[in-house]
């Protein structure tokens, strides 16, 4: 096995860990030059950049390839969204071996079931799978991973993925689960919060090590059945929430989601004026972006050692 960075150590050093979403080397080379502290590879983007919604289209082939090609090029902790565990039991620790084995530090596994649901395309399918059969995926994960460091997160989909009758029968549900994949091992929870409030009320019902995570640009502008983030939780930031008692926050579109918008702001303009330069100060300099990203300087070194030395 190779000497992978691990997320577990990172808990005791008091302060938030942050995970930055990224869907290729390029997006996890600039999050780990910006300065946080683990990356996180989610079926959410990698759906993004190949046209597809979050249903459940991109195979664990897919996410494993990436999670290869990041671990390679950067020295932070990977988290994998492992969806549903990708099967039964026997799956799910056959893709857990295959993870860490590509070296990923982390994984959060949900409850959503097949066919695979996700919380911004509706309609949502009522059905979640049953606690108990992601419990015993959760326990067999622990039971069978190969370092004690990789941290495996239940996630309760309560409120990303079901109807309830009412919110009280909502909280319930939410809570009864969590506290199953606690008892099956699970290192920390990860909790889809729609509000402040909400976030507060999980982390009062939770012991432990809990993950929190929020994505941009859920506003609404008609009442749809998909989840919708309200202004106070994304306006707290980071610190604010590690004092609610979230250690680590997750966020998973940001970046890839900004890069589209500034590539489709970009190709409008170009269009347009019908003149490149236009777009010279937000391209920067070629030379400047081959070798702070595109590793040329080991380019030079290798080839200045080895071809023709003097």
């Amino acid at each position: 096995m190779q000497n992978v960075p691990y997320i577990k150590p990172l808990l005791s050093q008091g302060r938030p860990l942050w995970i930055m979403g990224v869907h290729d080397v390029l997006s996890a080379k600039i999050a780990e030059k910006a300065g946080f502290d683990a990356v996180g590879v989610q079926s959410l983007q990698m759906g993004f950049v190949n046209g597809q919604p979050d249903t459940g289209v991109i195979t664990p082939t897919e996410l494993l390839d990436t999670v290869r090609k990041i671990r390679r090029s950067i020295n932070l902790p990977i988290m994998v969204d492992f969806e549903q565990g990708f099967g039964d039991v026997y799956a799910a620790v056959y893709w857990l071996h295959e993870f860490e084995r590509a070296g990923a530090a982390a994984l959060h596994i949900d409850d959503c079931g097949m066919i695979y649901k996700c919380v911004f395309c509706p309609p949502h399918v009522p059905e979640l799978e049953s606690m108990e059969s992601t419990a015993e995926k959760i326990r067999a994960l622990v039971g069978e991973r190969f370092s004690e460091n990789f941290m495996i997160f239940g996630r309760a989909s309560s409120y990303a993925c079901t109807k309830f009758h009412s919110e009280e029968d909502r909280r319930d549900d939410w809570v009864r689960r969590s506290q199953a994949y606690q008892r099956a091992g699970a290192d920390a929870i990860f909790a889809i919060a729609p509000t402040l409030e909400h976030a507060r009320f999980f982390r009062g019902q939770i012991e432990g090590p809990m993950v929190i995570i929020r994505t941009l640009g859920t506003q609404m502008r008609q009442k749809e059945d998909r989840l919708e983030y309200d202004n106070r939780l994304m306006e707290a930031s980071v610190d604010d929430l590690f004092k609610l008692g979230y250690q680590i926050q997750c966020e998973p579109s940001t970046l890839l989601g900004v890069a589209a918008s500034a590539m489709w702001k970009a190709a409008v303009r170009e269009r347009k004026s019908g003149r490149m330069i236009d777009l010279q100060e937000e391209h920067g300099n070629l030379y400047d972006i081959l070798n702070t990203w595109m590793n040329v300087p080991e380019v030079i070194r290798i080839r200045q050692t080895y071809c023709d030395p003097q």
